[in-house]
Parts: structure tokens; sequence; C-alpha cells
């Protein structure tokens, strides 16, 4: 099965990705700087069956923030995904993610997971 693990380099992507091959699966890796452009990602995922949404950060650094990297990277992934004609998404998230609990972290986390929820994807 062709998979895209987004967030590919960082701890669990790269852990995912060494898995997947090992299993005998095409893997497409795309960066997190990546996530800002729907059309690119539609490109990367052409011939996805699924994506493992694997992107985020734990800490906010210039243009890379918990909203811009969490929920429009999350966003987007949903956009490029159906263009693309994925059919599954898993998304790594935060154990405790929650809304309205005054850590944009948390949040945020939240968000990208009402995203996936409400995506129609499987």
């Amino acid at each position: 099965m062709k998979v895209a693990i987004t967030g590919a380099t960082g701890f669990v992507g790269s852990h995912l990705s060494t898995r997947l091959t090992s299993e005998g699966h095409e893997v497409v890796h795309t960066a997190r700087r990546g996530l800002g452009d729907v059309d690119e990602l539609t490109a990367a995922l052409a011939g996805c069956k699924a994506v493992a949404h694997c992107a985020g950060i734990n800490r906010e650094i210039g243009d890379q923030t918990y909203a811009r990297v969490h929920i429009e990277g999350t966003r987007n992934v949903i956009a490029a995904a159906k263009n693309a004609g994925v059919e599954k998404i898993v998304l790594m998230s935060f154990l405790r993610a929650r809304s309205n609990c005054g850590s944009p972290y948390h949040e945020s986390n939240w968000d990208a997971e009402e995203i996936v929820r409400n995506s129609g994807l499987d």
C-alpha cells in the first residue's frame, strides 16, 4: 500500500516510515513546512491509500505556530487527501488534547482532531 507520512523526519514519523517500509509498503515523505500548499500536498498524496499525519510542534518558533501547523496544516492535509482520493487518515495528536483549557498547544491539537473527525475520511 502507498502511504504518505507528514512529519516523516520527526521522531514518530521516522519510526513509522521505517516500520512501513520494512513491511513492504511504499512510503511518501512530506515535511512540516510543506503543509501550507494544498496543491503541492495533493501532488504528493497522489496514489496514496492512507495518510499518517504526524507533523506537529511542541513549541512555537517564528511562523511555525500551533495554529499554523496543527490547525491550518491539518485543514490542508484533509483538503489534499480529498483531492487525491485518499481513503484513510490517521492523526498523531496529544493525549491530553482538549478545548477551552487555556493552553494553545492542547487546544490546537483538539482543533486538529475535530478537523479530522469531521472530515468525512475514514
